[in-house]
């Protein structure tokens, strides 16, 4: 009688080590990070409008959120009401793809640079150029 409580316990023994324990030990899979970095000469060149210089711009989606980073200087020698400028995005035929406000926030002084993040929910890696409109 020992001998069969001993080999039928020993054979659970086996039989849990052999399949987990019943422990689900799925590795979890790691989403990935997808990020694109939009180099298009015609989003990133320097552009200036009104006397407001944007410059170092960068447009980056990670996981089909865009993100775009951009220096605006006042470039004039009196102090800019500035609160809110239009970023127009548009495809490589020049057709509008999404308008993003951009927050300076308030007065630009003279030679003041601000660095500007704005983000939108969209895939914008192909886009073809970045216009500006500045709202006074």
């Amino acid at each position: 009688m020992k001998k069969v409580l001993s080999l039928s316990i020993t054979m659970l023994l086996v039989l849990g080590l052999v399949t987990g324990c019943g422990c689900n030990k799925k590795e979890k899979e790691e989403k990935k990070e997808e990020i694109k970095v939009n180099t298009n000469k015609d989003v990133v060149k320097d552009q200036e409008v009104d006397g407001i210089k944007m410059t170092n711009t960068s447009l980056v989606t990670t996981n089909g959120i865009s993100k775009l980073v951009t220096n605006v200087t006042n470039n004039s020698d009196k102090d800019y009401k500035l609160d809110e400028y239009m970023i127009i995005i548009k495809d490589k035929e020049g057709k509008e793809i999404v308008r993003i406000p951009g927050y300076v926030g308030d007065t630009i002084k003279a030679g003041e640079t601000r660095t500007i993040n704005s983000s939108v929910d969209r895939d914008l890696s192909n886009a073809g150029s970045i216009e500006y409109e500045v709202k006074k």
